[in-house]
């Protein structure tokens, strides 16, 4: 591993993976806490669907030398992208629990598309959002990023 990669895993580790693992860590207290569905399980595929898209969205800002200078809407279309993608494999992944180690997470199809939606909804409002309030601190005069 060159040290170009080594320092963007540790930017990564160290910037924006705090996302997603505190969905992840979340879901497990506030499953055992209030169970998991029907609250804790949608609000958490939401959750996971933002906090996505903004790791990949960030990630993607970070990696300039890798994936060269990407426009906003390319970044954008990247973060849904792979977040649509990490959302799928994770319906695998539970399907493939329930089948080979007989394990029940995967209710229904209805579940499964439902969790499918939350994801995806959520990562498209937090690109909307994020979209929408950066125009308009742009159209105020703002010139951060």
């Amino acid at each position: 591993m060159d040290a170009l990669t080594k320092d963007i895993f540790i930017k990564i580790g160290r910037g924006v993976a705090w996302a997603p693992l505190s969905v992840l860590i979340g879901h497990s207290i506030f499953a055992k806490f209030f169970g998991h569905e029907p609250y804790v399980d949608p609000v958490m595929h939401f959750s996971g669907g933002i906090a996505m898209a903004y790791f990949f969205r960030k990630v993607s800002m970070m990696s300039n030398e890798a994936l060269g200078e990407l426009t906003d809407f390319s970044r954008d279309l990247l973060s849904f992208g792979l977040t649509c993608s990490i959302a799928l494999f994770w319906e695998i992944v539970e399907f493939s629990s329930d089948t080979f180690f007989g394990t029940n997470v995967q209710e229904s199809n209805a579940n499964t598309m439902r969790d499918l939606i939350f994801g995806i909804v959520g990562a498209l409002i937090f690109l909307l959002l994020r979209h929408f309030f950066l125009h308009k601190k742009h159209s105020d005069g703002y010139q951060g990023a």
